[in-house]
């Protein structure tokens, strides 16, 4: 494989950059895109622009690619028939004056705490359900959508690293099988694996300071800008640009509208069907893909309850039916353009092997005992710059447990290092699919989100740095 230098370092410091600068996330990827395939071509920038061109309709060659970004358009037009149908309303409704479990800003965290940890299996459904199920509750309690983005997408990942029953689980067991059949481990998967997950540290720091905010009412930085605004009665800043339109949406007149079945049912459905299709495809490993079948299976399941309930009920007719799921998927088109984009920064740094040369820029340079806080790092600093937790965590294993051989280290803690690192990118990078999502989920603007939630996730990294650090050196006594 070609190499590319520094060039592949400062082609993802672009989009970041960018982002930061713009808060524009669309422009930020399509300046990052440009830049990678103009390195790739040689720096002919003509080349580049054909080049990011053919690579946006090469994402859709991927068809684990495609069926994600389909997922996002067809979940797209379930919300919209849930919402047309009162559904949201009436969950609301049965949570604020039938159960009355929720009566403060306190409690609809704790709410989309709980919902996003309960739908593990995925992490997409998982957050998009949390964010439904909560919108017009952080309205009605003035919780800002950063701080419920920062809430739902730390808990989502945090939760779905750590659950060994998901596809996360399954692609962690492939990556330590090769291990093991390599000889740098022995034991079964299923075993490290378990052994690791106590030492995810980054995950279960993330719960913990998630906790101590909602609980405390304490806020800072950015965030606490965002929070004050939200406490004012204003939802966006302005010039904020939300990845999805927050319209208000007119529910049909009909006996039935307002049930919270009409929430609970289509979303019910779409998510108990992706267990099943795991089941029967196999999939969650690094062979077969991240589950994207099963997902896109459990959406059209959806859609089809939907269409028999909403039509049998009467509560809507067929045209009327397809019409709303059709403004649905239209609600989706920015979130589609920034996960086409998303993508094909993934596919770009692939290319430019800028994992490959973060890592070998950096292993080597410090003590043995900081070799688990270093294989953090350094995970820390790949998955930020590429934007997927998986491709990380599939990269770094295999280098922690190898350099922990070499020095003598307990090889589940170097496994829980890379894992860590994995998912501090989720929470960083703009370019993170579950971010993406997050911000979809909760009508927020993208950059919005990364940028309030980056110094949370910063002031838990270095605190994750240190455990490792202490961590590996008790390793080594």
């Amino acid at each position: 494989m070609e190499d590319y230098g520094i060039w592949t370092v400062i082609t993802p410091l672009v989009t970041i950059g960018l982002a930061i600068v713009t808060r524009q996330v669309i422009l930020s990827l399509l300046a990052g895109a440009v830049v990678g395939t103009t390195v790739i071509a040689g720096f002919n920038p003509l080349l580049g622009v054909k080049g990011t061109v053919d690579g946006i309709i090469g994402v859709f060659g991927s068809a684990g690619s495609t069926r994600t970004i389909l997922f996002c358009f067809m979940v797209g037009g379930i919300l919209r028939l849930i919402q047309v149908t009162g559904g949201t309303q009436g969950l609301v409704r049965w949570l604020t004056v039938k159960a009355n479990v929720i009566h403060n800003r306190r409690a609809v965290q704790l709410l989309a705490m709980l919902i996003t940890a309960i739908i593990f299996i995925e992490s997409s459904i998982s957050e998009m359900s949390a964010g439904t199920a909560t919108n017009e509750l952080a309205k009605r309690y003035k919780v800002s959508r950063e701080q419920m983005a920062y809430v739902i997408q730390g808990t989502c990942v945090s939760v779905c690293s750590s659950v060994m029953i998901n596809g996360w689980g399954a692609a962690l067991m492939g990556v330590i099988g090769t291990q093991i059949s390599l000889g740098y481990l022995t034991g079964d998967p299923f075993s490290i694996l378990a052994g690791s997950i106590g030492y995810n540290f980054m995950a279960w720091l993330t719960i913990a300071s998630i906790l101590f905010y909602v609980l405390s009412g304490h806020c800072w930085g950015p965030m606490k800008e965002a929070e004050e605004r939200a406490l004012g009665g204003k939802e966006l800043r302005d010039g904020a640009f939300p990845i999805t339109a927050d319209e208000e949406v007119a529910v049909v007149d009909h006996p039935a509208a307002g049930s919270v079945w009409n929430f609970i049912l289509p979303l019910a459905f779409t998510i108990l069907m992706v267990p099943v299709g795991l089941y029967i495809t196999g999939e969650g490993n690094i062979a077969n893909g991240s589950g994207s079948t099963s997902v896109f299976w459990g959406v059209m399941l959806g859609t089809f309850v939907s269409f028999l309930w909403f039509v049998s009920w009467g509560m809507l007719t067929i045209d009327e039916f397809f019409k709303e799921l059709f403004k649905g998927y239209a609600t989706m088109i920015p979130l589609g353009a920034v996960m086409t984009l998303a993508f094909l920064m993934g596919n770009i740094s692939g290319d430019l092997n800028t994992g490959a040369y973060i890592s070998g820029a950096i292993t080597g340079a410090l003590p043995s005992g900081f070799s688990a806080a270093f294989v953090f790092i350094i995970a820390c600093i790949m998955s930020l710059a590429t934007g997927t937790s998986w491709g990380t965590f599939a990269i770094m294993i295999p280098i922690g447990v190898q350099i922990g051989v070499a020095v003598g280290m307990d090889p589940h803690l170097m496994i829980g290092a890379a894992l860590s690192g994995a998912i501090f990118g989720d929470m960083t990078s703009p370019i993170s699919d579950t971010g993406i999502v997050a911000s979809m989920a909760t009508k927020n603007d993208h950059i919005d989100h990364i940028r309030t939630q980056l110094p949370y996730a910063l002031v838990t990294g270095f605190v994750v740095t240190v455990m490792f650090s202490i961590a590996g050196f008790m390793s080594l006594a």
